[in-house]
């Protein structure tokens, strides 16, 4: 029999996303609301997962993960465990394959966990992910991870990183005017944050929907000094409310903080060199209005 978590994706989301904490904590991050298999009884029922490790320390580490499934849902994974040294600073994202039970019911969701510990010092910290099988609609994306630079100061423009995805339709009927809305779980901002998609056929896909991700600096208050993860939820409005209520897949975000601009480079070359001293003296005297 399988059982359905008494976690929700929400309370997951709420433990995940918080990411590498203030003062250089280590940490981790799992892919959560991936679909497993979004129609019943099809003939694989697996699900990709990304497992991102951090070492925000400033010397370099090593470390073992252990994905594991403790509310006994019936998950099992590929590969299970394994073995990453990081420098200070680094973090790995680790891709894996989550594999669900024969007979995953529609609307059912499954918890599982990371497990990791640091060498030397027996440091253990952990994260939680899941998976769910409620839509006929999958959500396909060609990286595991979306790195977006965070800038270093409020007054810079954030970049913005644009996100390629598909959408399948593996259900037994055709769509027509859905709308999948981009929901932001974190410090990030979306734009669109709602795709109206064209009509699919069965089994047929869109392979090319778009749109931008950018940290948003202010919402934190203040640069961080490590990267930070969150995630961006795929949902559908099931009730025509004009609000996204069903998740069908999602994505990881990590927001890289850049350099500060270096101070006295007044070419914006990169460098401090006689050049930039050879613009200050012409301009030396000069009368700003």
């Amino acid at each position: 029999m399988i059982l359905t978590s008494v976690l929700t994706a929400g309370a997951i989301g709420a433990a995940t996303l918080a990411g590498p904490a203030g003062g250089g904590s280590n940490s981790c991050h799992l892919t959560w609301d991936k679909q497993c298999c979004p129609v019943p009884g099809c003939d694989v029922s697996v699900a990709p997962g990304v497992l991102t490790i951090c070492n925000n320390k400033s010397q370099g580490a090593e470390f073992t993960w252990v994905l594991s499934d403790p509310f006994g849902m019936g998950l099992t994974f590929q590969p299970s465990n394994g073995f990453t040294g990081l420098a200070p600073g680094e973090c790995i994202d680790l891709p894996f394959t989550i594999i669900c039970p024969p007979g995953f019911p529609a609307g059912a969701v499954a918890d599982y966990e990371a497990t990791v510990t640091k060498l030397g010092t027996n440091e253990v910290f952990g994260c939680f992910g899941s998976v769910r099988n409620d839509s006929d609609l999958k959500i396909g994306n060609p990286v595991p991870v979306v790195e977006v630079g965070i800038p270093a100061s409020p007054l810079l423009p954030a970049p913005r990183t644009n996100v390629r995805m598909s959408v399948d339709n593996l259900g037994s009927s055709g769509k027509d005017g859905v709308s999948l809305y981009i929901v932001p779980m974190g410090g990030f901002s979306v734009s669109p944050s709602v795709l109206l998609l064209p009509p699919i056929v069965q089994g047929a896909s869109i392979s090319d929907c778009r749109y931008d991700v950018f940290f948003d600096i202010l919402l934190r208050g203040g640069p961080p000094q490590q990267q930070v993860m969150g995630d961006i939820l795929y949902m559908l409005d099931t009730d025509g409310d004009n609000v996204g209520d069903q998740v069908i897949g999602s994505q990881t975000v990590r927001g890289v903080p850049q350099a500060a601009p270096c101070p006295g480079d007044i070419n914006n070359d990169g460098v401090v060199d006689t050049a930039d001293l050879g613009i200050l003296i012409g301009a030396f005297g000069t009368m700003c209005f």
